[in-house]
């Protein structure tokens, strides 16, 4: 991301508070306004769109084996193919990139943080296989990838009618049932800083993914499920779980509370502790409630939907005795929009006293709560006894 492009990311932001200030009832609500405000925010992201062009057709342009830019003028047209973990370990070790590498790597410069570069694909792909390693609450919600800065996601909410009857040539008469809903999102930047010896130790590649593993990635997981589960309590009714005392009233929110449709993908979420409590719980035979998942034989399913557990550090306790269950289809319930680049850079002077070079990851994203009736975030305690 260039210094142009960060330019436009903040007068977009600005923008977006202003116009919800402009949205919120009360005597400061002014709609034209607020219809200002994005129609300055579609010409700036307009902007900042044909800037990510330019950068992305910059990157396009680097011609094959360093030599001049017509196909088949040297490695007959092949693609060059870079090793990002070799790059990021010369820049690691402030040695100079050829200026292919550099074409290849340069994001951009930024005025008060120095030259910042898009993570290499190669080494984005290592990170993304590194997030398996952890419990993601990403692949339980619906992601959706972007190169905007902000931007709006339409959901349809409400109970279908059916169809409605008409003769030919009438109106056919409007839906009341369905709404669609407009959505807005604003990406925030997250960050770490990680301290890297400067003598890396072995292979380049195996050196610097243990320091992204035990630096950015666990943490970077961490902050997403957070951001999840705060969007998912914050959109059911207004941030107050419903009261789900045992396994039974557990059973019968699911069967009575919510729609069909929401369990065809649906799926039930908790802590360890309420792992722990709901683990314990037993039918009037002994028998405990949970079963397991033919499918997968090492995870268990209530109601035939599988049961997910996150430590409690992710999704916290709501008392002692209290716990959080989030049982529906969470894909339809919440919408986890990320940026598509992930930005790094290097200082060689911010640990200069132990000798350690400083690599800062960035990452981008916003989490959106959707559709508030696809699920149920119940506060789950134990049977109470007879």
């Amino acid at each position: 991301m260039n210094k142009r492009m960060r330019e436009l990311q903040a007068q977009i932001n600005e923008l977006n508070k202003q116009a919800d200030g402009y949205m919120t009832e009360g005597e400061g609500r002014d709609l034209t306004k607020a219809a200002e405000c994005y129609d300055k925010i579609d010409e700036l992201q307009k902007e900042f769109d044909l800037e990510a062009r330019r950068e992305k057709n910059k990157k396009a342009g680097v011609p094959a084996d360093g030599e001049g830019g017509v196909p088949g003028a040297s490695g007959e047209g092949k693609e060059k193919k870079f090793d990002g973990f070799a790059m990021i370990a010369k820049l690691m070790h402030r040695k100079a990139l050829t200026e292919t590498e550099k074409a290849a790597l340069v994001s951009g410069t930024n005025s008060e943080n120095g030259e910042t570069y898009l993570v290499p694909e190669d080494v984005k792909a290592e990170i993304n296989e590194l997030r398996k390693s952890y419990v993601s609450a990403k692949g339980l919600v619906t992601v959706e990838q972007t190169d905007a800065l902000a931007g709006s996601v339409t959901y349809e909410a409400g109970t279908p009618a059916g169809l409605d009857d008409f003769d030919d040539g009438e109106t056919i008469p409007e839906e009341s049932g369905i709404k669609f809903i407009l959505k807005k999102f604003a990406i925030a930047w997250k960050g770490k800083l990680i301290p890297v010896s400067r003598i890396l130790l072995g292979a380049a590649k195996a050196s610097l993914m243990n320091y992204l593993n035990r630096w950015f990635v666990k943490n970077a997981v961490l902050s997403e499920n957070q951001k999840i589960f705060a969007a998912l309590k914050a959109g059911y009714n207004e941030g107050t779980p419903k009261a789900v005392a045992g396994w039974k009233a557990l059973k019968k929110s699911i069967n009575k509370d919510l729609d069909p449709s929401c369990k065809i993908d649906g799926v039930i979420i908790t802590n360890q502790s309420g792992w722990a409590c709901l683990d314990e719980e037993e039918d009037a035979d002994g028998r405990p409630v949970l079963k397991e998942n033919p499918s997968h034989v090492t995870e268990k399913m209530f109601q035939s939907l599988p049961v997910y557990v996150f430590p409690d550090s992710h999704l916290p306790n709501i008392d002692d005795t209290h716990f959080p269950v989030i049982y529906g289809s969470t894909k339809a319930g919440a919408t986890f929009v990320e940026h598509n680049s992930l930005e790094f850079a290097i200082s060689e002077h911010f640990l200069f006293n132990k000798n350690q070079n400083c690599l800062r990851v960035i990452e981008g994203f916003d989490v959106m709560s959707t559709d508030t009736d696809a699920y149920i975030y119940g506060s789950f305690s134990a049977t109470p006894n007879a």
